[in-house]
């Protein structure tokens, strides 16, 4: 076998690999995306595909509407090994709730949280990031904690809540 042959051969494998990965793990792909790509063009979609209930509207600080909540902001993060996340852009009197989804792409999973305004200014640690009431807020044990209690079980759970 040529050497031309042969790398032929590895690319056909990963090519099928790579097949097989994306159907048990729709979120392999997600690393090798630039974040306006995955945020607005992949994960916006995906959500909209899960949750019924939620239409598209986008607006100042909010992304979508619901049923219970009409402005909500979507915050999408691909989290890393260690699990840190830092949420940005965030613009409390512009939206009436949020909707943090982190997706874990080794192992295939999300993890959904849905909090109002309203309670993330009240009791998550937040940073000024800007002077015009923008924000941002990092993985702390407190925000973890906080945030804990908001956590959504499945899309099914979160289309019935939104």
């Amino acid at each position: 076998m040529t050497k031309q042959e042969r790398i032929k051969q590895i690319q056909d494998e990963i090519q099928k690999l790579q097949v097989e990965l994306y159907q048990l793990n729709p979120y392999a792909a997600l690393p090798t995306m630039s974040n306006k790509k995955f945020g607005e063009e992949w994960s916006e979609p995906w959500i909209l595909q899960h949750v019924p209930n939620l239409k598209k509207e986008n607006g100042p600080g909010h992304d979508m509407r619901g049923i219970n909540y009409p402005l909500i902001e979507v915050k999408s993060s691909r989290i890393t090994f260690d699990g840190a996340w830092t949420q940005n852009q965030l613009h409390p009197t512009q939206a009436d709730a949020y909707l943090f989804i982190w997706y874990n792409c080794n192992e295939g999973t999300e993890q959904l949280c849905l909090i109002s305004s309203n309670d993330l200014m009240q009791n998550c640690s937040v940073s000024q990031q800007h002077g015009d009431g923008c924000y941002s807020m990092r993985a702390t044990i407190n925000n973890r904690k906080v945030l804990s209690k908001y956590m959504i079980p499945s899309w099914e759970k979160l289309n019935e809540m939104v």
